[in-house]
């Protein structure tokens, strides 16, 4: 039965049945993110984190600093020959002192060191290891045994080849590893210890100093400057997406949803790149990286 209620003259309506809840409780409507639109949440998350490590960048490479006092040339060249000694060295102890060298380096440069350190060894460093363990084994690279996995009583056979019965890591497998480990993950904290401490337009001026052509510093100017205008592009859309989309979606609709989302960011990323030119040209830019900072030596 409908629910009475008072209208503006005074004269009881009848509310329909949909709004009658008696004496339990309104039925609650989710309005989580995750719950209702997780690939949105999702979307708009990741971009969001992207533009937010952009601007921290930049924050971070306009502070008081040992790294930061460095003319960008000049970090840019020291990142090179740090790299390639990383990537050259035979010597477990460089490679330490080297780790050393860039933990003392964040201090130095007010970075925050413990959340940089997690962020780069955490990931490619140890995936780079975790790919390299079969390699390890004694079935691979023959070596001296270091830690036994196990034993097969009669030699297995695979695809016609006899295999050892006994399946250790070998310690050469792990100095290989190692070393590995230790030389991706020191080249990425030299790569971020660069980029953390020089602003983007000072880069790519050292880059020009070095010597690469014009045309190739133009290209990642222009990539890197759009890439921010994309994002905030991709962020409007799918928050609107969002906002104009109620109730659980099927997987078909999510899919058709995400097929004209890419579809409209394709159309908008051309008139976008346009204009962005023409704002460029309009300003006096000529392909020359022009940088109020004069620390580029």
């Amino acid at each position: 039965m409908d629910r009475q209620g008072v209208g503006a003259n005074g004269r009881k309506i009848a509310l329909p049945g949909w709004m009658d809840y008696g004496n339990t409780d309104p039925p609650r409507v989710s309005t989580s993110l995750r719950s209702r639109h997780n690939y949105l949440g999702k979307s708009i998350r990741h971009m969001k984190q992207a533009l937010a490590e952009e601007l921290l960048s930049e924050h971070y490479a306009g502070q008081e600093g040992w790294l930061q006092k460095i003319g960008s040339r000049n970090k840019l060249i020291v990142a090179l020959a740090f790299i390639i000694l990383a990537g050259l060295t035979h010597s477990f102890y460089v490679l330490v002192g080297l780790w050393v060298f860039t933990v003392l380096l964040m201090l130095f440069s007010n970075l925050p060191m413990f959340t940089l350190q997690k962020r780069i060894w955490g990931f490619i460093p140890l995936i780079t290891f975790l790919l390299s363990v079969p390699a390890m084994s004694n079935w691979v690279n023959d070596g001296a045994p270091l830690l036994m996995i196990c034993h097969f009583p009669q030699p297995p056979i695979v695809l016609g080849v006899h295999i050892p019965p006994d399946l250790y890591l070998t310690r050469q497998g792990v100095k290989a590893a190692s070393f590995i480990f230790l030389r991706v993950g020191l080249s990425l904290s030299m790569g971020i210890l660069l980029t953390l401490t020089t602003p983007s337009a000072s880069l790519l001026k050292s880059l020009r100093g070095l010597g690469m052509p014009n045309l190739i510093v133009m290209i990642i100017e222009m990539c890197y400057r759009y890439l921010v205008l994309l994002l905030n592009l991709s962020i409007e859309m799918f928050e609107a997406r969002q906002l104009r989309t109620v109730g659980r979606l099927s997987m078909g609709s999510r899919r058709a949803h995400v097929g004209s989302s890419i579809a409209a960011l394709f159309a908008r990323s051309l008139a976008l790149a346009d204009e962005v030119y023409q704002a460029m040209i309009a300003r006096g830019y000529t392909g020359e990286a022009v940088i109020i900072d004069r620390k580029t030596n």
